[in-house]
């Protein structure tokens, strides 16, 4: 009885004010990937009788449960709070109210580390102008729902796959672009495609800052192959099986003219900072630059192993980048002498924390002293202190995630604008 007498005074008032309650048909709710989450940007009721919206302003509404994405606060330290000043902003349109406000957390407010309080828009003087999450006829997001999704099939293997290919004033996809290509962490394997394309900034990163690039990513679905994986040759395989696979597709992108060819990039974080490594091992010669990020070790055990004598990594990286990579004959993945040469010859711009647990930043070092040993001479590194990791709201305990700085900062003398320079 209570809920009914609620509704009743709150229809009451709206039309006190000369404004019958609303009659939603939908309500749209606008997104945009984030560096560790999907962030809303602005919510929109579709209603039946547009009256019902006059006279609204942002005093009749408010948002709880919104804070920003990240982990910790950077001034302070702790999981965000709920934003003081919520930013809203109406606009209405015939029979659309849109309210934007300053960007906020998809999933809600953190709470400790796993739990989370569900964000919630609600009108003061209408109960129907409400939404959540859950309650969202349709969810939006920026950039992905505008990328090409699909599957292709090479080498003994299906994968899906997510592509943005940017497009002019007119709309119209511009031919004959660069192509970066990301290679997944171990975090997104063996997941569905829109989690792997969500869970950082890799394919809207470009778009973002207005870069015509074409951007790519697969969704990979073998197990993460952990640790000293370049022990099991089985994995090995399959990790340059995957890498063929994309090579295939790519080259379907430049036959169609979408991608320019003597334009590709590859970079990935984590176990895809690997199979950065490796996939530019199997192709050196068609790949323009590389940014391996945090990169693990599928070429010769490094993490979670003591180096017997001071070196000792880079020794082995040596040897390995002499070796064979493997590579499809049209039957089947064979053991291949890769180019070292090439390979040297390619320009890779490693990016590290300092206090990476996950991955630790022996790994880097330890490839760019064998490359240096066997001729690179254009390598750079990118170390991230605590600080840097902090301001984006990543604790050291998440000092892993350097992924996140990488994608976001085009500045002058950054890693993403050194790959730009080179388009």
């Amino acid at each position: 009885m209570r809920k009914i007498l609620l509704f009743a005074a709150v229809s009451l008032t709206a039309l006190a004010c000369g404004r019958p309650q609303a009659i939603v048909e939908r309500t749209d709710v606008y997104t945009h990937v984030g560096d560790v989450s999907l962030l809303v940007d602005a919510v929109e009721f579709t209603v039946a009788n547009p009256a019902s919206l006059r006279g609204l302003s942002a005093a009749d509404f408010e948002l709880s449960g919104n804070a920003a994405g990240g982990f910790i606060d950077a001034k302070t330290g702790q999981a965000p709070a709920e934003y003081a000043e919520d930013g809203l902003v109406l606009t209405r349109k015939g029979n659309k109210l849109r309210i934007d406000a300053t960007p906020f957390n998809y999933t809600g407010m953190r709470e400790g580390w796993t739990k989370q309080i569900p964000w919630e828009l609600r009108s003061s003087v209408d109960s129907s102008l409400t939404a959540t999450a859950a309650t969202a006829t349709q969810q939006h997001i920026a950039v992905l729902d505008d990328c090409i999704t699909g599957s292709f099939t090479f080498a003994g293997l299906t994968r899906e796959y997510m592509l943005h290919l940017p497009k002019d004033a007119d709309g119209n996809v511009i031919p004959n672009v660069p192509l970066m290509v990301w290679q997944i962490g171990g975090g997104e394997y063996d997941k569905d495609l829109m989690t792997v394309a969500t869970a950082n900034r890799c394919l809207v990163s470009l778009a973002t800052e207005g870069i015509p690039c074409a951007a790519l990513v697969f969704a990979i679905a073998n197990p993460n192959y952990s640790y000293s994986a370049s022990l099991f040759p089985e994995k090995i395989e399959l990790i340059d099986r995957n890498n063929a696979l994309q090579m295939a597709f790519i080259d379907t992108l430049i036959a169609d003219g979408k991608v320019d060819g003597t334009r590709l990039f590859c970079a990935g974080a984590s176990s895809g900072g690997g199979c950065t490594m490796r996939f530019m091992m199997q192709f050196p010669d068609r790949f323009k630059a590389a940014i391996p990020c945090c990169p693990m070790d599928p070429i010769v055990p490094i993490h979670q192993v003591k180096e017997k004598y001071e070196g000792q990594f880079a020794d082995d990286l040596v040897k390995a980048f002499q070796g064979n990579v493997y590579k499809w004959n049209g039957t089947d993945m064979v053991p291949t002498p890769m180019d070292t040469e090439a390979f040297m010859g390619l320009p890779m711009h490693f990016v590290h924390a300092s206090s990476d647990q996950t991955c630790k930043i022996a790994s880097s070092h330890a490839y760019i002293e064998a490359r240096k040993r066997l001729g690179a001479t254009q390598d750079r590194l990118r170390v991230y202190s605590d600080e840097d990791m902090a301001a984006y709201g990543l604790p050291v305990m998440l000092a892993h995630f350097s992924w996140v700085p990488l994608l976001d900062d085009y500045s002058e003398g950054s890693v993403m604008r050194w790959m730009i320079d080179q388009f």
